[in-house]
């Protein structure tokens, strides 16, 4: 992601993910994508949208939660 910027705009966050902005824009009226609101214009912090992405992600590294064994 960009790391110029604090936040990015829709078209921004599109191109950076390879989402549409369609779909970013019905993600962000569910709530589902982090997003702050600035008098009529809609941001998305960098950091927060990639965290979002990464808590996201299946498969990769091997994660459990807290007290699960890891299989392997």
């Amino acid at each position: 992601m960009n790391k110029d910027k604090l936040c990015l705009n829709a078209a921004e966050v599109s191109n950076q993910t390879g989402m549409s902005i369609s779909s970013i824009r019905k993600l962000t009226r569910c709530g589902e994508i982090p997003h702050i609101r600035v008098g009529r214009r809609i941001l998305y912090p960098v950091a927060e949208i990639e965290h979002w992405l990464k808590s996201r992600t299946i498969g990769g590294a091997i994660t459990a939660k807290e007290g699960d064994p890891i299989e392997q």
